[in-house]
């Protein structure tokens, strides 16, 4: 009996210390951010370390552009993301363990084309680009815009400015982070160009999540509630 104790004792001590988690995020401020040391920072990253911490799990924590992590998230079984938005589309081909923060996201547009948004319809009638495979890309294909007719993928945030300057004749709006606006308001000038024209209508949805591939272990998602259930879900 005690030989079968200590063969399981060390079967689940060797699990638990030989898989390491595959932590990515892309940087997204306010929420994940370089301080002016180059550290990853911010109150997601406090979050998510606290409870991969609390919950003694191994673990690697990258950066990445969005849509390498985002990729990354859904072929990779070691794999888990903050911080990422909960849509249908999503909805079942991941685990969403734990919430670290809350989102708005707006339409924006040149203060010089006095572009004029009342509801989301509106914007059908308008080209807006859109971040590939971000919340914002997918929440408007789900209401009825296409790639075809409404929607410009762009591949970073950083190139939103360039592009609505030089396709001024292809392009009228952007959907964006408010919180990304913001942000970058404060060290670049020219983001004062852009005004925001209409705010998407989350309800639901304004949760950002720390998520995992199907394929990480059962064992670590259960850890991983727990830990976070244990540090934050009575506060």
């Amino acid at each position: 009996m005690r030989a079968l104790f200590l063969i399981t004792f060390f079967i689940f001590s060797f699990k638990s210390f030989s898989f390491t988690l595959n932590v990515v995020t892309e940087l997204f401020p306010a929420y994940q951010y370089l301080d002016k040391s180059g550290k990853l920072s911010g109150p997601t990253v406090e979050i998510v370390k606290n409870v991969l911490g609390h919950a003694n799990i191994d673990y690697k924590l990258t950066y990445e552009p969005w849509n390498i992590t985002y990729n990354a998230l859904k072929r990779n079984p070691d794999t888990c993301v903050f911080s990422i938005g909960r849509n249908n589309e999503r909805e079942d081909m991941f685990n969403w363990v734990f919430p670290v923060g809350q989102f708005t996201s707006s339409f924006y547009a040149l203060k010089s084309r006095n572009i004029n948004l009342e509801v989301l319809e509106d914007a059908l009638k308008y080209r807006t680009a859109v971040i590939r495979n971000n919340f914002s890309h997918q929440y408007l294909k789900e209401h009825g815009f296409t790639e075809q007719y409404q929607l410009v993928v762009i591949s970073s945030f950083n190139r939103v400015l360039e592009i609505l300057e030089t396709r001024k004749n292809q392009l009228d709006l952007v959907v964006l982070s408010d919180s990304q606006v913001q942000d970058a308001s404060l060290n670049n000038k020219l983001m004062t160009h852009l005004e925001p024209v209409l705010q998407l209508d989350l309800q639901q949805n304004n949760m950002l999540y720390f998520a995992c591939n199907k394929q990480v272990p059962d064992y670590i998602i259960k850890d991983l509630v727990q830990s976070y259930d244990s540090l934050y879900k009575a506060k």
